[in-house]
């Protein structure tokens, strides 16, 4: 992550450039700042690359209520 694009204004308050040049904030300090923009590009690269995704049938919620059913004899 480059931290060139957190920057603080001359409010005092803490902003960072995203993809276009678009400035995202204002965040109270420098680590609110850098947590937004990790969230933001966790978010874009979700986007672009996808995320795993369990197929329904193996899938662990399902998994786990059928083996939370007590047995009928």
């Amino acid at each position: 992550m480059n931290p060139s694009r957190i920057y603080q204004a001359g409010d005092e308050q803490w902003y960072f450039k995203a993809r276009g040049n678009q400035t995202m904030g204002p965040y109270p300090s420098h680590h609110d700042a850098a947590h937004a923009l990790s969230v933001y590009v966790a978010a874009c690269r979700e986007r672009v690359e996808g995320r795993f995704r369990w197929p329904r049938l193996f899938h662990p919620w399902r998994l786990r209520r059928t083996s939370d059913q007590p047995r009928q004899a």
